[in-house]
């Protein structure tokens, strides 16, 4: 099932249950990273939504038409973005903020 039935992907989807949306819709993304569009598979792909951006952004180059990154942070583009491993430190910080939950 293209390798989706993990811990770290059931996390990150229950994240999304939890109100979380992916940083390549932030109004801002383009301060956070480059999205590089000839290296991304085409829009309608199996893993699209509708503005042809990717679901699932585990690495920098998940969902690449060509092997080369489809995202590139800013400014240090060797920074590594994703995981799937499980929920990180930051991803438990803002749940405990969203809803009020003492650390």
């Amino acid at each position: 099932m293209f390798g989706c039935v993990s811990h770290g992907v059931i996390e990150h989807e229950l994240n999304h249950m939890l109100g979380f949306f992916h940083e390549h819709t932030r109004s801002d993304r383009e301060q956070h990273v480059k999205i590089n569009w000839e290296n991304i598979l085409e829009k309608g792909s199996l893993f699209s939504d509708i503005n042809g951006l990717l679901y699932c952004v585990c690495h920098k180059n998940a969902f690449s038409s060509n092997g080369k990154d489809a995202i590139t942070p800013i400014p240090d583009a060797s920074v590594q973005i994703g995981q799937r491993v499980e929920l990180s430190a930051i991803d438990i910080m803002r749940i405990n903020k969203l809803y009020n939950c003492s650390e």
